[in-house]
């Protein structure tokens, strides 16, 4: 499929689809699809949408594509934050891809996570505007933040727990960990059992 067919066709899709080399990738079916997953994602752009206030970026929904420039690939991440001014795919008429992202929040699932981990963060690295990148974890409270320095090497930082503090260093503005998971309920893990000797 070309690219001008495949835009042609999200035109009119009722399911969204990424498209690597040529082929579609149906979201619906890479996607965690929990309510856990939604709770986060809508929490995600609550926290992001209260601290953008004022400023000149914004996040964006898994509605918006986003586009590599180098490699024609185009994909749906769960979040996307850009900052003014928007820069949109002009192979379309309507604003649904964004070509300078800054930031990029994925939320893992089982079905995503080795994705969201290697070809999904490869080709997001291909933008140039892309300066940091977010995975959330599902069943704990659990973020990781990749940031690229400026001499494009990228330093990550790991936050674990209900009280930790998510700095995002491209945007510059903290996010509670408790705020991105409101309402989310985690999965009761046993006591490991004492060995027997």
């Amino acid at each position: 499929m070309t690219v001008e067919e495949y835009l042609a066709y999200e035109e009119t899709a009722e399911e969204k689809h990424d498209y690597v080399d040529g082929k579609l990738i149906d979201v619906r079916a890479m996607a965690g699809g929990t309510s856990e997953h939604s709770m986060i994602e809508l929490n995600w752009a609550a926290a992001l949408l209260r601290k953008l206030e004022g400023k000149p970026c914004r996040p964006f929904s898994s509605n918006l594509r986003v586009r590599a420039r180098k490699k024609v690939r185009y994909r749906y991440p769960d979040l996307s934050v850009a900052c003014q001014p928007f820069e949109y795919d002009d192979r379309e008429s309507s604003h649904r891809t964004l070509l300078n992202p800054t930031l990029i929040v994925e939320i893992l699932s089982s079905s995503t996570e080795s994705q969201d981990r290697g070809k999904k963060f490869s080709e997001y690295r291909e933008i140039e505007s892309f300066r940091e990148y977010v995975l959330t974890a599902q069943h704990k409270p659990y973020v990781e933040v990749y940031f690229r320095l400026d001499d494009g090497q990228w330093m990550v930082n790991f936050t674990e727990g209900m009280e930790g503090i998510v700095r995002l260093r491209s945007l510059d503005i903290e996010l509670p960990v408790k705020d991105l998971y409101v309402g989310v309920q985690f999965p009761v893990v046993p006591d490991e059992e004492p060995k027997k000797e």
